[in-house]
């Protein structure tokens, strides 16, 4: 009898988990094209392949933005913009070919109905991350407790917790601050005197994104409230209410591009918690007896989300490598086998120029060759992929880059 009331329970559990599970994602078809350019079938088939995982995207999750603008009774700029946050677990190839200079894939893709990536980039290579030094408004806030490695441990712990994630490579730099003040941060001023938010040292760091950011407050709510006590619960129970020991941890973070210096993300993150440390008391930030004050919980908790929006951030952009140099057909790849690359995968290669605005500031600007390259070989410390011409061809140097998605 009672195995009967189990194997009902979990066939009935298993269909509510499936229909769960069907309520989560939702299978589409789509189409893609891509214009076959310089006779390079495979990356006309890829770039196509790659506009039909957008358009399938935009089915299931899209925003839809216009813009108009009215003048003198006339509409002078009417602009669309769609784009989609959704992810692809699951992708089946229909049909795929060519047709009048333009190859063509059709798909049914697995999509997942809840928000996920502002772009249907997200793909499992792992990123290098450099997580640098928090700059620290009011030094005199981390006497209590003794916090002053505030700065360099809250890096310290962010980039510990990015690498136990996964799929991401962080490197400990917190000897480092790439802000060169904390009160503007991340915009700095100029050679011109002018505001940008682009950060040339995030490009000598030598990793695809840097992390960086300011610690606003650790400050006391009111530090002449009294500490807890034992009998504070009777208190409570009796209607006596007690003043509690709260203090603030507020920081910004900011995630930029490593190759431009973009900023691609920025977040203020606060929280509150008791403080019931005595003052002489040497605690330390992040230290064991730290983490076991309420205090300490609550900030672990914020680090915890800071994190988990760093790990998406990161995941929802292309992977972009360094070409470290050419050889006739060839590409060497400043990624290893740590990266995730495998024989067999495709990237697209892109070209990067320096350009300059009206204020002689240097931009960076990349060029799509409309070219893939195919991943030959992936070493411990560097990758080759080959090209279907020679890179003389295309003018391919030192300091291009690969994009896979």
């Amino acid at each position: 009898m009672w195995r009967l009331i189990i194997g009902c329970l979990i066939f009935v559990f298993s269909n509510f988990v499936m229909a769960q599970e069907d309520e989560a994602y939702k299978w589409v078809f789509a189409k893609g094209m891509a214009a076959i350019e310089h006779d390079q079938i495979q990356s006309a088939q890829n770039r196509a392949y790659r506009d039909a995982l957008a358009n399938a995207s935009i089915q299931v999750n899209a925003n839809v933005k216009g813009k108009q603008i009215l003048e003198n009774s006339s509409i002078t700029v009417n602009s669309l913009t769609v784009s989609s946050h959704a992810k692809i677990d699951e992708v089946q190839i229909l049909e795929q070919y060519e047709e009048n200079g333009v190859y063509i894939v059709s798909i049914r893709a697995k999509v997942a109905t809840a928000q996920y990536c502002h772009t249907h980039m997200a793909n499992s290579y792992s990123k290098s991350v450099a997580i640098t030094g928090f700059e620290l408004i009011d030094p005199t806030q981390t006497t209590l407790g003794h916090l002053g490695d505030v700065d360099r441990q809250l890096a310290s712990v962010i980039s510990n917790q990015l690498n136990q994630i996964g799929k991401v490579q962080a490197l400990n730099a917190n000897h480092l601050k790439i802000s060169p003040s904390s009160q503007t941060a991340p915009t700095s001023f100029n050679a011109q005197l002018q505001l940008s938010q682009s950060q040339n040292a995030a490009t000598s760091l030598g990793t695809q994104y840097v992390v960086s950011g300011v610690i606003r407050d650790l400050s006391m709510t009111n530090q002449d409230a009294p500490y807890a006590k034992k009998w504070d619960g009777f208190l409570s129970k009796i209607k006596i209410k007690k003043e509690s020991r709260t203090r603030h941890f507020v920081f910004d973070l900011y995630v930029h591009d490593g190759y431009s210096g973009a900023l691609l993300f920025q977040s203020r993150y606060s929280a509150t918690g008791k403080w019931n440390v005595k003052h002489h008391k040497k605690v330390g930030f992040a230290t064991p007896a730290f983490n076991k004050t309420d205090y300490g919980k609550q900030v672990s908790r914020l680090i915890d989300r800071a994190t988990a929006d760093i790990s998406q951030v990161i995941a929802c952009q292309p992977y972009v490598v360094k070409i470290e140099n050419t050889k006739q057909n060839l590409l060497y790849l400043n990624a290893g086998a740590h990266s995730g690359l495998r024989p067999g995968d495709s990237v697209s290669v892109y070209k990067t120029s320096q350009i300059f605005d009206r204020d002689q500031n240097v931009q960076w600007q990349l060029t799509d060759t409309k070219v893939t390259a195919i991943i030959k070989q992936v070493q411990p410390h560097f990758a080759i992929a080959e090209l279907p011409m020679d890179a003389r061809q295309l003018n391919i140097q030192m300091d291009d880059v690969v994009f896979a998605w």
